[in-house]
């Protein structure tokens, strides 16, 4: 498949491009990006392909898939702007950050025929693909309550537009918290949200030193106008969700725990996503039932494998009939937990 990428920040060069380029599927034909020195970090990675300075230099004819890898508050135009020029789209969470983004990606993407993909990495890891087999075996029953938690040591992004709302839509629940309440929709399905109570703060955006190392660093934010943790307790008609996401913490590692408590059992994953260098040193996911614990076998992983995974499973995913739909759909079901939770931050 010709790709063209839009965007030169981290997420491209040190997630997707170097990815693309080595893939025997894919081939990187285009990049867009306005930015000289953005295009002079990227070096070697993009030898060879067409620079342009905007989307609107890319048609039809030029790709077969466009990756949009930009800031969050221009996901909705530019795809869309793809989309209606009938070119396929592979999207960088979050879809969008209000109902508005998503219903113009799908206007677009009925007007000019192009499908929308989405990126749903978490799901394609080793250690979620274990928890799912647990759950498509019928091992916990029927869902009673998720308990959810990604707390970074020490984990602030780099990029400035991160800590604006205006920019990112939110803090850490966007950036985090998303990926997250993705991962459960997948294993659990989505299920429609009743309410929720939440508490937001911003304790370390202000502060120097708390910026995650593999993303550049990052300085104290005085004028930040986002969260960098967030706690939530979501009602939905199926199960309750309890969730915590922070970029900062007092914690000497990364962690990330999926627990997932049902009628006949208890499954808990504790692992660290993403790139962080301060991990976990020994992932477990753990079985709890009525005959007592057990300890689920995980097979090894590196990290960053879920995106070549994720790129193994891309062609397939851009084949459905139905890809856009379905995108939307989970988009939607995200959002709606994300602007809950916002909302009843918002409201104390």
């Amino acid at each position: 498949m010709r790709v063209a990428v839009v965007g030169l920040g981290w997420v491209a060069r040190e997630v997707w491009l170097p990815r693309l380029v080595k893939h025997p599927a894919f081939e990187v034909v285009a990049v867009v990006e306005p930015r000289p020195e953005a295009v002079e970090r990227a070096g070697e990675l993009i030898a060879g392909a067409r620079l342009c300075g905007g989307p609107g230099e890319i048609g039809r004819d030029d790709a077969d898939l466009v990756f949009v890898l930009t800031p969050n508050h221009t996901h909705g135009a530019l795809a869309s702007g793809f989309l209606r020029r009938g070119l396929d789209v592979f999207l960088e969470k979050p879809t969008g950050t209000t109902p508005g983004h998503l219903r113009l990606l799908e206007d677009a993407a009925r007007e000019g025929g192009g499908r929308l993909l989405l990126s749903t990495a978490a799901r394609h890891r080793a250690d979620v693909g274990e928890l799912a087999r647990i759950v498509a075996a019928g091992a916990l029953g029927t869902p009673r309550l998720a308990e959810l938690s990604w707390v970074r040591s020490r984990g602030i992004p780099g990029s400035d537009w991160f800590a604006r709302r205006e920019s990112a839509g939110g803090g850490v629940l966007v950036d985090l918290g998303w990926h997250l309440v993705d991962v459960l929709h997948h294993l659990w399905g989505a299920s429609a949200v009743r309410g929720a109570t939440a508490l937001a703060s911003s304790d370390f955006l202000t502060r120097e030193g708390w910026g995650a190392e593999w993303h550049a660093g990052a300085a104290a934010r005085p004028t930040a106008d986002v969260e960098d943790q967030l706690t939530a307790l979501v009602a939905t008609e199926r199960y309750g969700l309890h969730l915590r996401c922070a970029w900062a913490s007092y914690e000497t590692v990364d962690v990330t725990r999926l627990v997932l408590h049902g009628t006949e059992g208890t499954a808990e994953l504790t692992t660290t996503f993403g790139f962080s260098t301060r991990r976990v040193t020994a992932p477990a996911l753990t079985l709890r039932d009525q005959d007592g614990e057990r300890r689920v076998p995980l097979p090894p992983a590196g990290i960053g494998d879920e995106y070549d995974l994720h790129l193994d499973a891309l062609r397939d995913e851009a084949a459905r009939a139905d890809a856009t739909e379905r995108a939307l759909r989970e988009a939607r079901d995200a959002l709606a937990v994300v602007d809950t939770c916002y909302r009843a931050t918002a409201a104390l």
